[in-house]
C-alpha cells in the first residue's frame, strides 16, 4: 500500500488547519499581542496594545482581526471602546504553554 493511500480528505484538512495555525503564530507581532493579553485577564483596548507594542493602531487592528478569525481573541465592549481578551479555549491555553516552554 502506498503512502498516498493513507492520506484521506480528513487528514489533508487537518494538515491545512495545522499549517494555517502555525503560519498565524509565526508572526512576532501576533505573538507579542498574545503574550501581552495573557497578562491582562480583563482585556486591553486597541490603543493600549498599540502603545505597549509600539506600532500603529491600524496595524494592531489588522493583526487582531486575524487572531479573532481563528478565535484566539474575542472583542469586548468597554464603554465606547472595543477591547480584546484571549479566549479561554484549549487551543489558546496550548499556545501559551508552548510560549512558556520557549520563554521560561
Amino acid at each position: 500500500m502506498s503512502i498516498r493511500s493513507y492520506m484521506t480528505v480528513a487528514s489533508i484538512d487537518q494538515i491545512i488547519k495545522t499549517t494555517s495555525a502555525f503560519r498565524l503564530l509565526s508572526d512576532p507581532t501576533r505573538c507579542k499581542m498574545i503574550l501581552l493579553l495573557s497578562k491582562r485577564k480583563d482585556g486591553m483596548c486597541v490603543y493600549e496594545i498599540a502603545e505597549a507594542i509600539g506600532i500603529s493602531h491600524s496595524a494592531i487592528s489588522h493583526q487582531l482581526a486575524k487572531l479573532e478569525m481563528k478565535e484566539i481573541v474575542a472583542p469586548i465592549r468597554q464603554g465606547k471602546e472595543i477591547c480584546y481578551q484571549l479566549n479561554g479555549t484549549s487551543f489558546v491555553r496550548n499556545i501559551l504553554h508552548v510560549m512558556k516552554i520557549f520563554n521560561p
